[in-house]
């Protein structure tokens, strides 16, 4: 006994001694690739902000070019809102063909896409060019918002927390850059500016190029050898720990399961009563107007009476990155979601049904008096920081923690379509509406969905208690053919199956104690 002990220890003294030396070896390649994805994720991000935030300053510009005074209002505002539109389009169709394609080659694509953009948004001269412009916009907004946080969830090399942070952070941060050159540098520098926007979008390119392919992706088509060592690489796993080759097979074998589509991830979830509230939250997400007002921040400035617009459009959108930044902590409590989302909705309401009777007060007095007390910079603060604080993040990490993790990727996709679907219609309503009943009665309407969207957090969106997570009766149906019609059909021919991975989670739980008692 002694001998085999003695023997033991040396052999474990090796194994130790040769993982410490492979830890030494891929702690720095390790760490290189979480910086990477931090800054592909964040460029991203700053990138759809940018493209996003085109249309408020670009309404002065085609004021004063005169290659562009035959666009009519209809055509400018067409530009605007066609982003949003095939946001929501793109989504649906990536997750019909995402099985076939693959996170890498989307992500390469939607970095090309916002490079020839900006480009085009640069030089271009004419609707048609302009409209090109914008609908390559929204194709790479949609792929970096639909594929970019569930890629950034499969690496465990980074603090998933500070992601979400960067992420939530990075989209307003964009939209600040972009008002901020829009204010700062003169007509003629514009063309320029939109050049040198266009390097974010190649780091992004050069960066997805260093980046694995999508672990999950490999498993769902069977290259399961691929996708073993794409989470060694990801996860910094060690070879020979028991425990981590445990979660490596368990998550191998369990990403091998048949995806579901955007209407089975609905079934499958089952208790409907707690998923459509939370659905309906990215519907409240677009019309309680803040998501809107990034098209026309500067003319609703100026309608509310303000003599420095683009100034105040500056001051506001870093009002919106700062309560993003100061309030990440309190955003990720579970227990706060519903009191967070509950209080915005009630400070949006106040700020916009004060908004709106003092601009009905301002049309009283006169049509061309300005806003000598800046009182609309100040509910539009209001507004702002409560939208940051509340709408902006808040539905995305109730969905998150109350939906399975194999109709995560499903119900996030619907829930970008929704949510974007009806930023379109909001914003193609809003100059119908400012036209027909007027700034003031607009946002008293808005005051009045915010109001209603309190009421439907308090009564419809689920605690975070026991009893309000009772899920209904459902059959789960994760073998059947029925279940996985709809996957297997948008799924490409399988390839060489990886047979030591088709082990069961129960052999894993009975294997552990054998070993440990052998030893």
């Amino acid at each position: 006994m002694r001998i085999l002990t003695n023997q033991f220890s040396n052999n474990s003294s090796r194994s130790t001694s040769s993982t410490s030396s492979e830890d030494s070896h891929k702690q720095p390649a390790d760490r290189w690739m979480g910086y990477i994805l931090a800054i592909v994720a964040a460029f991203s991000y700053l990138t759809a902000g940018l493209m996003l935030g085109w249309s408020n300053g670009a309404f002065q510009r085609f004021g004063s070019d005169t290659r562009l005074l035959h666009l009519s209002e209809g055509w400018r505002f067409s530009l605007a809102a066609t982003p949003a539109l095939l946001i929501a389009v793109i989504a649906l169709v990536m997750h019909r063909f995402y099985y076939w394609i693959g996170t890498k080659a989307f992500l390469l694509t939607g970095s090309l896409l916002a490079v020839g953009s900006m480009c085009l948004e640069a030089f271009a001269r004419s609707f048609w060019w302009l409209s090109a412009a914008r609908i390559l916009a929204g194709i790479s907004t949609g792929l970096t918002f639909t594929l970019v946080p569930p890629y950034v969830e499969e690496f465990s090399i980074v603090k998933q927390t500070f992601m979400g942070d960067l992420l939530a952070a990075c989209f307003p941060i964009g939209v600040l850059l972009r008002f901020a050159a829009d204010w700062l540098l003169p007509m003629e520098f514009n063309a320029w500016a939109s050049l040198c926007w266009a390097v974010l979008p190649a780091c992004c390119f050069v960066g997805v190029l260093l980046l694995p392919e999508s672990a999950r992706f490999l498993c769902a088509t069977d290259r399961l050898s691929e996708a073993a060592s794409v989470l060694k690489r990801t996860n910094a796993l060690q070879p020979g720990d028991l425990q981590q080759d445990v979660f490596l097979q368990s998550t191998l074998s369990r990403w091998q399961q048949p995806n579901p589509g955007l209407l089975e991830a609905v079934r499958n979830q089952g208790n409907l009563t707690q998923l459509v509230p939370l659905l309906t939250l990215f519907t409240f997400q677009a019309f309680v107007g803040v998501l809107p007002m990034l098209f026309y921040l500067t003319n609703l400035l100026e309608l509310a009476g303000s003599e420095r617009p683009s100034r105040q459009t500056v001051t506001l959108m870093a009002l919106f990155v700062c309560a993003t930044v100061f309030t990440r902590k309190a955003a990720r409590c579970p227990h706060l979601h519903r009191p967070l989302l509950a209080a915005s909705s009630l400070l949006i309401a106040g700020a916009m049904f004060t908004l709106g009777w003092h601009i009905h007060l301002l049309r009283i007095r006169s049509s061309t008096e300005p806003d000598q007390q800046d009182w609309s910079l100040l509910t539009f603060s209001l507004v702002f920081a409560a939208y940051a604080i509340g709408f902006h993040r808040q539905p995305q990490l109730l969905l998150q923690s109350e939906v399975r993790e194999e109709n995560l990727f499903g119900l996030r996709t619907l829930a970008v379509a929704i949510c974007w679907g009806s930023v379109y219609i909001a914003v193609r309503l809003l100059p119908f509406l400012l036209r027909t009943i007027g700034a003031g009665w607009l946002l008293w309407n808005t005051s009045l969905v915010a109001l209603f969207a309190a009421l439907f957090v308090y009564l419809a969106v689920p605690r975070s208690d026991g009893f309000a997570h009772k899920t209904l009766p459902t059959t789960m149906r994760c073998s059947s053919t029925s279940s996985s019609s709809s996957s297997t059909s948008a799924t490409p021919p399988k390839e060489k199956s990886w047979s030591t991975v088709q082990i069961s989670p129960d052999h894993f739980t009975t294997a552990l104690p054998e070993k440990t008692e052998t030893v």
